[in-house]
């Protein structure tokens, strides 16, 4: 019966806020760690792991208010105006809490765009190798002996610059990793960005049809409520007439008395 949906509704309608309340304390702890701005403490896997947390428990509850609000639905005929417009009320407030979550959410995602793009330029700038002078000979004896030093230790020369070419190499391969790495978190970043942009939609029509069903829901009680008040105004002056129309039958049959009076002691 009404008991039970009503029961239904406040258990989907709890779970839907405690589920906000958990999302809501993963993003406290995902903007603590977005607005680091040093190289060293940036905690880039934590933060990648709870932006796909948030989004995916975004994407669920816009889902679970949505089947609510399907739910408010389906069972409001069977439901009185009231409770009707209680449960709007609530469908409503848990949209807005959700779009405002997922404001902040958004917030903090380009401030971590932004970190990404000045650790970039900080890298970019640290990692620039320094320029090296070679020093020529200045005539043909210096030459004659540096190409014996060269020949005397040509097999450690050969092996030092195996190790720093490899080094050298090794240094490349990890800062191309690196800089793919903030490429890809950035490109999952604007793609979140643009998704939580059709979740706003979403949640700009489901709150417009609520309000309006709360609109509608006022208005018709609004109207009940004239048609009382007019009702109750037609009884008052149907009484009145029948009190009008009382007291002229009153008269009436007095005056009828009185002509009874004279007529028995002056005719009879």
């Amino acid at each position: 019966g009404a008991i039970r949906q009503r029961s239904e509704f406040t258990l989907m309608a709890k779970r839907i806020g405690k589920d906000l309340s958990n999302t809501f304390a993963k993003l406290e702890k995902l903007t603590i760690l977005a607005k680091r701005k040093s190289l060293f403490d940036d905690k880039a896997v934590e933060i990648e792991e709870l932006t796909y947390i948030i989004k995916q428990d975004i994407n669920s509850l816009n889902k679970q208010i949505a089947q609510l609000q399907e739910f408010v639905k389906a069972k409001g005929s069977l439901t009185g105006r009231h409770v009707q417009t209680h449960s709007n009320t609530v469908v409503v407030s848990l949209q807005s809490k959700l779009a405002s979550m997922s404001n902040d959410f958004k917030s903090v995602l380009e401030v971590r765009t932004e970190n990404l793009k000045q650790q970039k330029s900080r890298r970019e700038q640290f990692s620039r190798p320094p320029v090296a002078t070679t020093p020529f000979p200045a005539n043909n004896l210096v030459g004659s002996s540096m190409l014996q030093d060269e020949r005397r230790y040509s097999g450690d020369v050969a092996i030092d610059m195996d190790n720093r070419t490899s080094q050298q190499l090794q240094l490349i391969n990890e800062k191309d990793s690196y800089i793919q790495n903030r490429a890809d978190t950035m490109q999952n970043i604007e793609s979140t960005i643009v998704e939580l942009g059709s979740i706003f939609q979403q949640l700009a029509h489901m709150v417009k049809e609520q309000e309006e069903t709360i609109q509608r829901i006022d208005a018709n009680v609004e109207d009940t409520q004239l048609n009382v008040e007019g009702a109750h105004m037609e009884i008052l002056k149907y009484f009145q007439s029948v009190s009008s129309n009382r007291w002229l039958m009153v008269k009436i049959f007095l005056i009828l008395i009185v002509f009874f009076i004279i007529f028995v002691v002056f005719f009879a």
